[in-house]
């Protein structure tokens, strides 16, 4: 069951994020609105004194807070796990650098080999990084590791031929470039877990419902006010279903750094 309503949330994610805002903002709004209808209801039914309307009051304000809390912890952790992306990024271009160097300081066939298969396994990355959430990307792995394995068997046979340090430390590069492509797998699937952020939406729809409740027990109406807190609070929800989107949302991973390395091995001669 859960799985299923997790799935149902990314599918939901994938597909348009302006579109979910909406549905968000309607939701909180019509819990706000029933809120204020059950007091309104209350109230014509028995007398509220002011003792009622302030204990609602301190209750509501507590509520609010503790999402609001988790709603800027949540944010926090989503923008760390998309610095973490772009971090790997980084790194993993510092690697393919360093092994482009190795390999043709290694020279010989299989240098010059392996250092063309850098060429190829740096554009391979670069699609990968930039590739939709359903694009080719199990094609891009497929060909990351067949690319690995090819170079690595030339790296052996490099080694076997002469026995350096150079080629030891060849060997190194490469293993570190291969690692630079697992972690930024990984960090591209890891997201904020789906249950937090529904957990969030049904803490909001709570918290927003007793304000609404609030409101009727005093018998007042803040429209402006309300419109611009809901607007406020499903933009930071957004935000994290945003951060969560790697390869669909507006905030994604630029493949700069990767297209640097790539343009390094080719610089353009000077006039």
């Amino acid at each position: 069951m859960l799985t299923d309503i997790n799935d149902a949330l990314t599918t939901a994610i994938n597909a348009n994020l302006i579109m979910m805002a909406l549905w968000a903002f309607v939701i909180l709004a019509g819990a706000t609105e029933v809120g204020f209808r059950i007091a309104r209801y209350r109230a014509t039914r028995r007398n509220i004194d002011e003792r009622v309307i302030g204990s609602t009051a301190t209750l509501t304000g507590g509520m609010l807070a503790l999402v609001a809390f988790v709603l800027g912890l949540t944010i926090s952790v989503a923008q760390n796990r998309y610095e973490t992306r772009r971090q790997e990024v980084v790194e993993e271009a510092n690697t393919i650098g360093t092994a482009w160097l190795r390999a043709k300081l290694v020279g010989g066939e299989q240098g010059d080999a392996v250092a063309a298969l850098i060429e190829d396994y740096t554009k391979v990355r670069i699609a990968y990084t930039s590739a939709e959430e359903d694009g080719p990307i199990r094609a891009l792995v497929n060909q990351t590791n067949a690319l690995q394995n090819q170079m690595w068997k030339l790296a052996t046979q490099a080694a076997r031929a002469t026995p350096t340090p150079v080629v030891t430390s060849f060997f190194a590069s490469l293993n570190d470039m291969f690692d630079a492509s697992l972690s930024q797998r990984y960090a591209f699937a890891s997201r904020v877990p789906s249950t937090v952020i529904w957990m969030l939406m049904a803490g909001s729809i709570l918290s927003l419902g007793a304000m609404g409740y609030q409101f009727g027990l005093a018998g007042v109406r803040q429209n402006a006010l309300t419109a611009l807190l809901l607007l406020m609070w499903v933009g930071s929800m957004m935000i994290i279903i945003d951060f969560s989107r790697p390869r669909a949302g507006l905030l994604r991973v630029d493949t700069q750094p990767l297209e640097w390395t790539l343009q390094g091995f080719s610089p353009t001669p000077p006039p």
